[in-house]
């Protein structure tokens, strides 16, 4: 039998449906396969969510963290889902969430990912992020997750200033990495770097290898890069980390290392667990835009969150004048 919450734990007035809850955000916050969680914990998560939603079918808060919970499962590890097959469990949650608390923060911010990184939404995103903003002005996750929002958007004054506050509210390692990201972003390759090894010093995380890898092979030190993705690999069997580490392998010249690990990728992940987005990364680099092109395609058909990041990957440069990219980028209906 569960233990009983505690008065600082109070989340429901329904007894049963906090215990389920607080039990479902217990195996929640050990899901993510970027600090060493595990993919079964988010299913055990969702059922634990479900029962307690069910329990008190007013229960907002249950109804976000149910949708977050959908979410961690689009992570490429071999038994993650794809997007589209994870969505409409995800959003059906998220709605729920805003009709049954119309003024709670998370359940916008819940609604805006998804549109985001997911439907490809922009102007409902925006929406979504607005509202959590003015909901909660010193709410930082709010502002870091807009900022993030705008960087992808090419928006990088706003989001700059979005991170910014953010920072100012509450200093932390998720923080960090947006502002990392929207450096990256502009090519502004040091501050990337800086803000990578600052959200590395304040916890060690799989994101912050993994971007800073990216930030060294743009300063072309591959071998520094190399070493980042290989620490990023370290944190378990993501095909985004793989692929990674082949692309800097291929942007280091070593092909053979490089179409190495992609036959590995195929033979230990499936489906759109593959990410198309960073296999057409690697067959770029190794000067193959027609595979690269193919990828990419591949990664819009499943909904892949990082198709929202081609606007401004340094990465895909190399495509920009590529007629089929444009086609792409249209397709993605980037605000100008």
């Amino acid at each position: 039998m569960m233990k009983q919450a505690t008065a600082e734990a109070i989340y429901s007035q329904n007894s049963e449906a906090n215990e389920l809850f607080l039990k479902g955000r217990e195996y929640f916050n050990k899901s993510d396969p970027r600090t060493d969680g595990t993919l079964a914990n988010a299913r055990k998560a969702i059922k634990l969510y479900e029962q307690a939603a069910k329990a008190d079918p007013g229960f907002a808060l249950a109804f976000v963290e149910l949708s977050q919970a959908w979410v961690a499962l689009g992570y490429s590890d071999p038994d993650g889902m794809t997007n589209k097959q994870l969505l409409p469990h995800a959003k059906a949650a998220a709605l729920k969430a805003v009709a049954l608390d119309k003024k709670m923060t998370d359940a916008h911010l819940a609604l805006a990912g998804l549109y985001c990184s997911i439907e490809y939404d922009w102007e409902k995103a925006e929406r979504e992020y607005k509202l959590a903003v003015q909901l909660a002005p010193n709410n930082a996750t709010a502002h870091g997750s807009y900022a993030a929002y705008l960087g992808s958007m090419g928006r990088f004054d706003e989001a700059l200033g979005e991170a910014k506050r953010a920072d100012e509210l509450v200093p932390s390692r998720a923080t960090d990495f947006v502002l990392a990201r929207i450096y990256y972003s502009m090519h502004r390759y040091d501050e990337a770097a800086e803000y990578s090894k600052l959200s590395l010093k304040r916890e060690e995380n799989l994101l912050g290898h993994f971007l800073l890898g990216f930030v060294y092979v743009a300063q072309q030190k591959h071998d520094e890069a190399i070493a980042e993705f290989k620490r990023a690999v370290g944190f378990g069997n993501n095909a985004g980390a793989l692929a990674a580490l082949a692309y800097a392998y291929a942007m280091d010249g070593k092909k053979g290392e490089a179409l190495k690990m992609l036959d590995e990728l195929r033979t230990s992940h499936k489906g759109a667990k593959i990410v198309p987005y960073r296999i057409a990364a690697v067959y770029l680099a190794l000067g193959d835009r027609d595979q690269a092109i193919e990828w990419l395609k591949k990664d819009h058909e499943v909904k892949d969150n990082w198709m929202n990041q081609l606007k401004v990957d340094p990465v895909m440069d190399p495509l920009r004048s590529d007629p089929r990219f444009q086609v792409l980028l249209r397709k993605m209906k980037f605000k100008e």
